[in-house]
């Protein structure tokens, strides 16, 4: 046989033989990234403190609407997750004597990229980074001078979670806590004794904005949930507290609120190619 033709013979061998070879499958398709969300109401107590307003704390009903959303990343899918959360907070609130009345209102929205390794089958924790941004105030229904009292905040803290997937018998179930320490950011704050009248419509602006980190300024966010998994959705139970503390120019701000967490949660696929790979958040 020529030289010629035992090439041609090989090649033919090659080009048929690729079919049951690795060389003619592809890339793996990308595996499946379902987002994991949430649509809470909460129902709570909250009390506030805030000596720019009044010396007397108030305490009082708590109300807020949440939602949240968690994947997996593009990158790294099984090792890396994003969280996405937002919070609106209301609380109409009374004195101990009963004679006044505080209102308070807060959005908070936060987005957290977080590390996750397998502890062990079914048990999963997470810990990474998050920046925030927390807008509101108070409002002291008695005082006819500086009756309110803004908030503003951005922040870079920490944040990590631990997530547990079990049944009890044959409904799966997921126990998880979430917990958030703003590090380093900038808050908004007068000075004790400066109206906003002098901020907004005579300029005097020094000092409104401040750093802040923990000798001015500590935040904390507990969260627990259960979600009980019942087909597609699943019924969220679960317990938030949120606690808001600043120190400066000798006025002091606490806001502590513990509330009872009712909701609705579930993955949302993009697709429903059953061959993929799955990667869920869940487990």
């Amino acid at each position: 046989m020529s030289r010629g033709k035992a090439i041609l013979s090989i090649l033919a061998g090659v080009v048929l033989l690729a079919p049951f070879t690795g060389w003619s499958r592809g890339p793996e398709p990308e595996p499946l990234r379902p987002a994991a969300t949430a649509f809470t109401v909460e129902i709570g107590r909250q009390s506030a403190l805030d000596t720019y307003l009044s010396p007397v704390r108030y305490g009082g009903l708590s109300l807020a609407l949440g939602y949240e959303r968690l994947r997996a990343t593009s990158f790294a899918p099984g090792q890396w997750l994003t969280r996405h959360a937002v919070t609106g907070t209301f609380a109409s609130m009374t004195n101990t004597s009963g004679n006044g009345s505080m209102l308070s209102g807060y959005l908070d929205y936060s987005f957290a990229m977080l590390r996750r390794w397998q502890v062990c089958k079914g048990l999963w924790l997470a810990g990474g980074g998050e920046a925030s941004l927390t807008l509101g105030g108070l409002y002291n229904l008695r005082n006819s001078n500086n009756p309110g009292s803004a908030k503003a905040a951005v922040d870079l803290g920490v944040t990590a979670m631990a997530s547990y997937h079990f049944r009890i018998k044959r409904l799966p179930v997921t126990l998880r806590y979430q917990g958030s320490l703003p590090v380093i950011g900038a808050f908004f704050s007068p000075e004790f004794g400066q109206s906003y009248y002098e901020m907004f419509y005579i300029g005097n602006r020094d000092g409104m904005v401040h750093l802040g980190a923990w000798h001015n300024r500590v935040d904390l966010r507990n969260y627990i949930s259960v979600d009980l998994h019942l087909g597609t959705r699943a019924l969220r139970l679960g317990y938030r507290q949120v606690m808001r503390t600043t120190h400066l120019y000798h006025i002091d701000t606490q806001v502590f609120t513990h509330a009872f967490v009712l909701g609705i949660s579930g993955e949302i696929f993009r697709s429903v190619r059953p061959a993929r790979r799955i990667v869920s958040v869940y487990h």
